[in-house]
């Protein structure tokens, strides 16, 4: 009996790795030059795009590689050449093993093949005899939980359906390096947690994974060390954990700093809180005051300047609060007898809070006016929570839902 050949050692290596765009600038908006070629416009002008700039790296045998960054990082670009599809413009890359990539659930599977062709048509794809093919095809068919389905047309499949397909073939052809990216967020969790476990086995083996992902708790769960991909460029190489959370912390902040300079900035500070409620609250914003009594009822007050011109009667208000991240966490269209305003004139607004807890960061209200054919104008105002000395869990309150009144200026006392 012959022994099999000894796998070589799994290795990636990129040195000083480039890769450059040419985008042609049309009448219509910039495409790539072999769009530009295809569609036969004429080209006004050529834009280069660096996609990646002087990325290095190494990753040996048994690494689970996780690369994280906002959209343009230059993700998907490395990967493509790390697969062999596109060659970088300038620098080297290494690779010892066979790679399996899958970078898009449509590239990998043929919709008009049943799931069980498709197992032996990748295997083939790859290198694999048809003994070789057989010997793992009942494992995928078991992971992938397709059941009866498997010899069906997988244009017939769910894209979570898909997902479990492509990943298991992947994962039982036993390449020496696999990449992934974004595969396996359209599975369910229950399958992520089950592919979780199969890249481990993986990597124990002695190869290699590298994982593509928006989703930071699969890189956390996943991988045990992280890039961080931002404008092409490499800024972090380390632990997963240690990466994702610089990462979460600098999106955080670039958020904030964007929502700051459309919106502008106030602060709510607690100086104080006691049994009874909090105490020394207060914002201060163009007219805006939030300020706490003993009973924890915080008033805030908004003030709008000019003249109401409305079309069809008098207006309505709707009253929104949104975290940094644009997730609403309140809103509520004001009542006509709470909030009625006049057609024409100016007018202040009182607003009070019923108890709603807010942890530090940032905060924008949105204060919209409404006639009868919808939204005609609005206020946005950030605060910024600094302090989370308050009575529930640590948090400073602030006050849900609103009861809002309005009345002309002149009747403000």
């Amino acid at each position: 009996m012959t022994a099999a050949p000894k796998r070589m050692d799994a290795h990636v290596s990129v040195r000083n790795v480039s890769k450059t765009f040419s985008l042609a600038e049309l009448g219509r908006g910039p495409m790539s030059l072999r769009e530009a070629l295809r569609t036969g416009e004429r080209v006004t002008t050529l834009r280069e795009v660096r996609a990646l700039q002087e990325v290095s790296l190494e990753i040996r045998e048994g690494e689970r590689i996780g690369i994280i960054g906002r959209n343009g990082a230059g993700k998907t670009t490395l990967l493509s050449m790390l697969a062999g599809i596109t060659d970088p413009t300038a620098g080297q890359i290494e690779i010892t093993g066979d790679v399996h990539a899958m970078l898009t659930i449509g590239a990998v599977l043929r919709d008009e093949a049943t799931g069980r062709e498709n197992i032996y048509l990748d295997g083939a794809v790859h290198g694999k005899n048809r003994d070789e093919i057989e010997a793992h095809v009942e494992e995928v068919i078991a992971f992938s939980e397709l059941g009866e389905f498997i010899d069906r047309p997988v244009r017939t499949y769910s894209s979570g359906m898909k997902a479990r397909l492509a990943f298991s073939m992947g994962a039982f052809i036993e390449p020496d390096v696999l990449i992934i990216d974004e595969t396996l967020s359209v599975g369910d969790a229950f399958f992520a947690a089950k592919a979780a476990r199969r890249m481990k086995e993986i990597t124990a083996q002695g190869r290699i994974v590298i994982v593509v992902s928006h989703a930071l708790g699969v890189i956390d769960e996943i991988c045990s060390r992280c890039l961080w991909l931002d404008q092409g460029r490499l800024v972090m190489d380390g632990p997963a954990r240690e990466v994702t959370k610089a990462y979460e912390k600098a999106v955080a902040q670039a958020d904030e700093a964007e929502l700051v300079a459309k919106f502008g900035r106030g602060t709510a500070s607690v100086r104080r809180a006691e049994a009874g409620g909090l105490t020394d609250v207060r914002l201060d914003q163009d007219g805006m005051a939030i300020t706490a009594s003993a009973r924890a009822l915080v008033p805030l007050r908004l003030s709008a300047s000019g003249r109401l011109t409305l079309a069809e009667g008098a207006g309505d208000l709707c009253l929104s609060i949104l975290r940094v991240d644009g997730r609403r966490i309140l809103e509520r269209r004001l009542s006509p007898d709470a909030a009625r305003l006049p057609a024409t004139g100016p007018f202040d607004l009182s607003v009070t809070f019923e108890p709603m807890i807010l942890g530090a960061g940032l905060y924008r209200f949105e204060l919209t006016l409404l006639d009868e054919r919808g939204p005609i104008d609005a206020i946005h105002r950030v605060i910024e929570i600094v302090d989370e000395e308050g009575q529930f869990g640590g948090a400073p309150l602030l006050l849900y839902p609103p009861v809002i009144t309005a009345t002309p200026k002149g009747d403000i006392s």
